[in-house]
């Protein structure tokens, strides 16, 4: 740290957005945690000042960099509580722009135990590529059956001038599935009745085997993803968003090997636009950060992720803006007829257009058959 001179330091300051300060209730609890470990912890020897886990050069006075003779705190009792209090609220605000293994740049706390969230989208996906690549993973037999639960909310169909609201109520469905790890057949319950049929490819793709062989590597993942968009006509805005929606549906109907469940998050990363959903999101009573994308400038797309695991819980689409949405009629769009059939109707900001969230995933040996 003696190798940087006060201006490079500033210069850092000035460049990095100073966090939130912490809740009344954080801050105590982490005073009072720090006090007791400074309580139980410090030297017997009077005269010598050493928090926990600190660097050295807080232990005594003077610069960082100075010799290790320089003058010590002579301090003790209550004298140790106060320098305790101004190291943690010094400590609190304080963020090291960390390289990750992955070469992802990430705020994290100089204090050892007390994290901080993610300060944008690259930084949260990076962590979440990390955890995915390190878990535990069983791959499935080719004759065994991927089973998924999903819960799906959205608003009804809107009437004429109706005015959808966050308070609209909505509609909600279970949707239970089983899809062959070989990709040959996947079978679901219609009328009580398990129906099995082909599962006829589509994008993303559907089954275990053709996800397992997907590119590892980020960059390469997302030019596959921009490759097999189709042959409609698109504007980069458009293959943006198309992308980004789609490697949001891998990650909902598959179960997706480490290597490219990380893939995707720092894929997802690269792709322009791409924010953090700084509010809360409760999904089903466990709380979640959400990246977003938005699309027509009024609504944002979201990938929800578990606030502390980073695994992945659902997705959701949001009204950012108020929006009304056109009556019948035709228009012509970068090229394309484009023919709109439904009514005029106004969405406010804020309404929850649509709300998935799976419920289960896992392997089973025959479909019909939860794991």
């Amino acid at each position: 740290m003696g190798d940087h001179s006060q201006a490079d330091l500033e210069a850092l300051r000035q460049a990095w957005p100073q966090p939130a300060p912490p809740s009344s209730d954080a801050y105590t609890a982490a005073r009072d945690a720090l006090l007791r470990r400074a309580d139980t912890t410090a030297p017997r020897r009077p005269g010598r000042v050493r928090l926990p886990g600190a660097p050295r050069w807080l232990a005594r006075s003077g610069l960082p960099g100075e010799p290790r003779s320089a003058g010590r705190f002579r301090l003790s009792g209550a004298g140790r509580r106060v320098v305790a209090v101004g190291v943690l609220a010094a400590a609190i605000s304080g963020v090291a722009l960390v390289i990750g293994p992955a070469g992802d740049e990430e705020p994290r706390s100089v204090v050892p135990g007390l994290a901080l969230p993610a300060a944008n989208a690259q930084a949260l996906l990076g962590r979440a590529a990390e955890v995915a690549g390190n878990r535990a993973f069983t791959a499935p037999r080719p004759d065994q059956w991927i089973y998924i639960e999903r819960r799906v909310q959205g608003v009804p169909q809107p009437t004429q001038g109706e005015v959808q609201t966050p308070g609209t109520p909505l509609e909600s469905r279970v949707g239970r599935s089983w899809t062959r790890a070989d990709g040959k057949e996947v079978a679901v319950f219609e009328d009580g009745e398990l129906v099995r049929s082909p599962t006829g490819g589509g994008m993303p793709p559907l089954d275990y085997a053709t996800v397992a062989a997907l590119p590892t590597d980020p960059g390469a993942l997302l030019a596959w993803m921009y490759e097999n968009l189709g042959d409609i006509p698109r504007s980069d805005e458009d293959r943006h968003n198309s992308a980004y929606r789609l490697l949001g549906s891998l990650l909902a109907q598959n179960l997706v090997p480490p290597a490219q469940e990380a893939a995707v998050y720092r894929a997802l990363a690269r792709i322009p636009g791409v924010t953090v959903n700084p509010d809360a999101v409760d999904v089903d009573g466990r709380p979640a950060v959400a990246v977003s994308r938005t699309e027509d400038g009024w609504v944002s797309h979201e990938l929800l992720l578990d606030r502390s695991t980073y695994t992945y819980l659902g997705e959701r689409s949001i009204a950012s803006a108020d929006h009304t949405a056109p009556g019948p009629g035709t228009r012509v769009e970068e090229g394309r007829k484009i023919v709109n059939m439904g009514h005029a109707y106004a969405i406010k900001k804020g309404t929850i257009m649509t709300l998935a969230v799976r419920l289960d995933i896992g392997v089973t040996d025959r479909p019909g058959v939860k794991p």
